[in-house]
Parts: C-alpha cells; sequence; structure tokens
C-alpha cells in the first residue's frame, strides 16, 4: 500500500503482468533514475497514452461525423444505381466457382436437395 494512502485505500487496484521482462525492467530502472514509484510512473505514462489514443479516436469520430453530416437521403438512390449497375457491368474478383470435394462420409449429401431446371 501506498505510504500515502490511508488504511482503508479503496482506490481500483490493478494487476499488470508483464510479457516482456525487458519492458518491466526498463520500468523499475526509470522509476528509480526518476525517484518514483513503478506504479506512479506507469500510471502517468497510461494516462498520457490513453490522453494521446483519445485524442486520435476522437478526430477519428469528428471526421465521420461531418462525412455523414455531408451525406444527403437523397443521394441513396444514385448510390443504389450506382451499386446495380456495377453489379452488371464489373467483372467480380470473388467470383465462386465449385471444386471437386471428397466426400468419404457423405455429409454433403445431408444438405443437398436437387435442383430442378424450368
Amino acid at each position: 500500500m501506498a505510504r500515502d494512502a490511508p488504511a482503508t485505500d479503496t482506490r481500483p487496484v490493478f494487476t499488470l503482468r508483464f510479457r516482456d521482462d525487458e519492458t518491466h525492467r526498463t520500468l523499475r530502472l526509470t522509476a528509480e533514475l526518476l525517484g518514483v514509484s513503478m506504479n506512479e510512473l506507469a500510471e502517468q505514462a497510461i494516462a498520457r497514452e490513453l490522453a494521446r489514443m483519445g485524442a486520435d479516436l476522437e478526430e477519428r469520430l469528428r471526421r465521420t461525423a461531418d462525412r455523414l453530416g455531408r451525406y444527403r437521403a437523397g443521394e441513396i438512390e444514385r448510390d443504389i444505381d450506382d451499386f446495380v449497375h456495377a453489379e452488371v457491368t464489373e467483372s467480380d474478383p470473388l467470383r465462386s466457382r465449385r471444386m471437386p470435394v471428397e466426400d468419404p462420409l457423405g455429409v454433403s449429401a445431408l444438405f443437398a436437395r436437387p435442383v430442378e431446371r424450368r
């Protein structure tokens, strides 16, 4: 328990297990050089990283909201028309094809239904 924490400390506790021994060693050495606890240094580093990530996420969300704000309801008809046109004019890079598959247990026959031609 921290020296400045009261005996009835109710702050959240998080156990960190390091995957990389070098990260733990660097944390310990850096904390010693700075004269702070490993916990304090780790908490400060996590707080800085989360603030950076949060700012990045906020910017990405803002750009998405801007794009959504520029979207016009009437554009959906044009988008559908464009999609339909592309479906019939563009070659499909993921066109499926039937591949011979060995099925010694006959599992595929359980799911197969005959298809009648009209």
